[in-house]
């Protein structure tokens, strides 16, 4: 058997809805699904043996998040067998379910499984993967009447472009190893609205290791850890959330349903070659873990098992590393899971700083911050000088100085047309002697004035709007 190994990079949002609806709210997966890379395989079909395709002999695996710093890992779903105590989070403590025992524990606290996110688990920790994604409201177009077609709404959540994700195509034939990896090799489109601006990704070969598990029986236990998605069939042909052992890769044994922890889905897929709905999928949700009890080894450390293999489907691990618990403990989890890095606020504004819009919205910021200050400069000038200001009609020189503020856009032909001796309005001419009473001129210039250089055009306009409204 071969196992390739590859990288995809999105270079462009990409939608993988949870559901084949179109109507109601529609999220996105947070993995990419391994049928996407049949898919592209699949163009070429012509090319190929129908064993590629329809045998199992041929699996393309489901491709995870990469976690940054740990990009030689392939990260796992969190396994739902990891509690946490309610009101707290599981970073501050993970306990192991079927490792637990809550008679024992004299805090017997209310623990809540973990269901959401992937982890690269090394040395001890766990670190988790960041899946941004975006929600944008589309319509259909109206190619007659050239518009958006009426009541064609919709909603989709995608993931973000620059994210990357690790995956593996097993053969079991070498020969048809290198005739799919030219395939897949290169720019393609997977998901949904392919024809739009979604869907365009990236593969290139990649090496990295994928979670180990182990083949020995511990406390006449194994745990199998859904690494992929779950489909089980029974006799008759129906799916079924109760598989046996002998279902899950095992020679005997019987599975512990109490300390079993299992997540279900369903979704219809859409044939994109045959333009229609394949058969409803009904499965066991990847991250589940099921506890056996028996006394013979595991047949290996992973498989794949049930149906569907070559889409993905049914991939195992058998006692898993990150499921085992720290000595002496009671059912306390051996890996520490770690949070989220989340950008902090001086990043965020480094990375939009050359935002268009951002940029506006900042400089719109300021020219309020900068009107709310002269506008208390102002109030503040009105209402300590008023008074020196009454008694004589100053309207009609407020007046006038506000129109010769409205004229000057430049600050330093403004000064001079109010200020400069013997040429400047305040300072000759009939308005003279009333500046000069009292050094109003100077008042104005040195406690309102000055204070206001940089933005004088509209600090005097408001000013002078002011002053011309006190009474005698």
């Amino acid at each position: 058997m071969k196992v390739l190994k590859f990288k995809c990079t999105l270079l462009t949002d990409v939608i993988l809805n949870q559901k084949a609806s179109t109507e109601g709210s529609n999220t996105t997966l947070d993995f990419i699904p391994g049928n996407n890379f049949l898919g592209i395989v699949a163009k070429n079909y012509n090319k190929f043996s129908p064993e590629v395709f329809h045998s199992g002999k041929v699996r393309f695996g489901d491709a995870h998040p990469v976690v940054e710093g740990h990009e030689g890992i392939r990260s796992v779903r969190v396994p739902a067998s990891m509690y946490y105590p309610k009101l707290q989070s599981p970073e501050e403590a993970c306990y192991i379910h079927h490792a637990y025992d809550a008679q024992n524990d004299t805090n017997k606290p209310q623990l809540k499984q973990c269901r959401k996110g992937f982890y690269v688990f090394e040395t001890d920790k766990g670190y988790p993967a960041i899946t941004e994604s975006t929600f944008a409201l589309k319509s259909a177009y109206d190619r007659e009447k050239r518009r958006a077609k009426d009541e064609q709404m919709f909603g989709y959540e995608s993931l973000d472009a620059g994210l990357a994700f690790l995956f593996e195509v097993e053969c079991d034939n070498d020969e048809f190893a290198a005739a799919i990896q030219d395939s897949l090799i290169g720019k393609h489109r997977i998901g949904r609205s392919r024809s739009a601006q979604y869907g365009l990704v990236e593969i290139e070969k990649s090496d990295f290791k994928s979670p180990a598990g182990s083949r020995e029986v511990q406390h006449d236990y194994v745990t199998v850890y859904a690494d992929g998605r779950l489909i089980f069939l029974d006799e008759n042909g129906t799916p079924t959330f109760r598989p046996t052992a002998k279902d899950l890769g095992l020679e005997d044994g019987e599975i512990d349903w109490g300390k079993t922890q299992l997540r279900t889905f369903q979704y219809a897929p859409w044939n994109y070659k045959r333009q229609c709905r394949d058969t409803d999928r009904v499965g066991i949700e990847k991250g589940s873990v099921f506890v056996v009890k028996t006394q013979s080894p595991a047949p290996a450390e992973s498989a794949y098992v049930g149906s569907y293999r070559n889409e993905g489907f049914g991939r195992v691990i058998y006692n898993p590393d990150f499921l085992q618990v720290k000595p002496d403990s009671n059912g306390v989890a051996k890996y520490t899971l770690e949070p989220k890095q989340v950008a902090t606020k001086q990043e965020l504004q480094d990375n939009s700083a050359n935002t268009p819009l951002l940029a506006l919205l900042r400089e719109r910021k300021q020219a309020e911050e900068t009107d709310k200050e002269i506008l208390e400069r102002v109030n503040e000038f009105v209402k300590k000088y008023k008074s020196m200001f009454s008694g004589e009609t100053f309207a009609s020189q407020w007046g006038t100085i506000r129109s010769i503020a409205m004229g000057e856009v430049n600050e330093d032909k403004l000064w001079s047309a109010l200020f400069a001796p013997e040429t400047g309005y305040l300072t000759h001419g009939t308005a003279k002697d009333k500046w000069d009473k009292w050094e109003r001129r100077n008042v104005l210039k040195e406690k309102f004035a000055k204070e206001n250089k940089g933005h004088l055009r509209k600090a005097i306009i408001n000013l002078a709007s002011e002053m011309a409204k006190i009474k005698k």
